[in-house]
């Protein structure tokens, strides 16, 4: 008798469905679906749907600033005037200012947010 009379020749089978690998197919292009865009995009089609764009645009011919309310208006006239200062104080502080700045504030930090020390010593 023989060590290897138990031994299972053959290909390996997996329980369950098999895969279907057969490789990567591309996908056909369908030529229909292009000659019916054409259609459609002829320039009578084109011509029809500008037409009902300006239509709509007519009805839209108020200003941006006749559509707000009193109070979206005074809103933007408030946030115009903060950017404004905050862009001025920005200004005034050069880039090594505002360095020196940051460093001072991470320096009063406590240990708390210090960065881990990993590993052994």
């Amino acid at each position: 008798m023989s060590e290897y009379e138990n031994v299972v020749g053959g290909k390996l089978r997996l329980k369950g469905k098999a895969l279907d690998v057969k490789g990567i197919s591309k996908k056909k292009k369908l030529k229909k679906h292009y000659e019916e865009f054409n259609k459609y995009m002829s320039s009578d089609v084109m011509k029809e749907i500008q037409a009902e764009n300006n239509i709509d645009r007519d009805d839209k011919d108020l200003s941006y600033d006749e559509r707000l309310t009193p109070a979206e208006r005074r809103y933007l006239e408030h946030w115009k005037q903060l950017e404004a200062k905050r862009l001025l104080k920005n200004a005034n502080e050069s880039h090594r200012d505002r360095v020196n700045k940051f460093n001072q504030y991470l320096a009063n930090l406590s240990e708390h947010y210090d960065i881990p020390r990993v590993g052994p010593g």
